[in-house]
């Protein structure tokens, strides 16, 4: 049972949009306490290059901005969509050997970075990025994970995701869980708090 604090009495009466189609996230954000919000998923194409950023932070924090901003401007304009009050977008990547490994496409590529990851650690990075108006909070959430050594059969039975089969051949974590899911939940906590204090909602 989700606590009932003051932050989500506050944006009880408030439209609160999850930029993401991603049922985790939704999941996660139910689980903190926050239970009436819409879910707009973004329609901005996911076409940033990686390459084009100094660091793998401000890559994932660019594209969760364009994901917020996107469905933010929309639920303005669109009268089919909720007039949002405060839109929260993310996004998460994983990070090995200083290469972004974009999400599996399939069950093959799926094999394969899984056979990249057994027997090392990687980076997960979430951003996240919250739309109210005239204020703007953003963070970056990284969390190193380390595989045990998979064998081939291991590899074919699962595909990668902390919370799904392969959680199973996570031998150590180092950083917060729920970054690895999708949703950091303590960051967003707090920056949700300072939302309500600044715009002086209760």
């Amino acid at each position: 049972m989700p606590l009932e604090l003051p932050v989500w009495r506050a944006l009880a009466n408030k439209t609160v949009v999850l930029a993401s189609a991603s049922p985790r996230r939704r999941e996660i954000l139910q689980a903190m306490g926050l239970q009436d919000f819409k879910v707009v998923p973004t329609l901005e194409p996911d076409e940033n290059n990686p390459a084009a950023y100094d660091t793998k932070a401000a890559y994932v924090s660019d594209t969760a901005w364009m994901k917020a901003k996107e469905v933010w401007d929309r639920c303005q304009s669109d009268a089919s969509l909720p007039k949002a009050d405060v839109v929260i977008g993310a996004d998460t990547v994983v990070v090995f050997n200083d290469t972004v490994l974009e999400k599996p496409k399939d069950a093959a590529h799926a094999v394969t970075m899984l056979r990249q990851l057994s027997g090392h650690t990687h980076t997960a990075l979430t951003g996240v990025h919250i739309l109210a108006q005239d204020i703007h909070y953003q963070f970056v959430t990284t969390t190193k994970v380390t595989f045990a050594t998979l064998t081939e059969d291991d590899i074919q039975e699962c595909a990668y995701g902390i919370q799904g089969p392969a959680a199973l051949f996570v031998s150590n974590i180092e950083g917060d869980y729920w970054n690895v899911v999708g949703l950091p939940q303590h960051p967003l906590y707090k920056q949700l708090v300072e939302l309500v204090k600044e715009k002086q909602w209760s």
